[in-house]
């Protein structure tokens, strides 16, 4: 009886650790959602199209999530359900959720690649 009591002692003690390694992939969400930008290599009124890849790394999902703006311009239209901005601020996808794994895309066109970055987001583990 001892030995099954032990066992499930040592059980529940690697659980509580792999537990929290685990949750350490999600800790903010600058680490746990990832942005990249490319050339496309398509030229629109002669200035390069740009596209920009933003991902969940992290096992929980996010939503609400905002990238700093500033001064960003595109010749191209972007749809405010793609990404709405405010003052210097940009909201994300709506604030739709982003799942573990998704990758959300959308393109702009300027001279140069503009250095978006994620501020703030909410998460949301089930």
């Amino acid at each position: 009886m001892a030995a099954k009591a032990c066992k499930f002692i040592g059980l529940l003690i690697f659980f509580a650790f792999v537990t929290q390694g685990y949750a350490g992939i999600c800790e903010t969400i600058q680490e746990s959602v990832i942005l990249k930008q490319s050339k496309t290599g398509k030229m629109v009124k002669n200035k390069p199209e740009w596209e920009v890849r933003v991902k969940n790394t992290c096992s929980c999902n996010y939503y609400e999530i905002h990238l700093s703006c500033v001064n960003f311009k595109s010749v191209t239209t972007i749809a405010s359900s793609v990404l709405s901005k405010t003052g210097d601020v940009c909201l994300l996808n709506d604030g739709k959720v982003l799942s573990y794994d998704e990758e959300y895309v959308f393109k702009y066109v300027w001279n140069t690649s503009f250095n978006f970055k994620i501020t703030d987001g909410q998460i949301a583990c089930s």
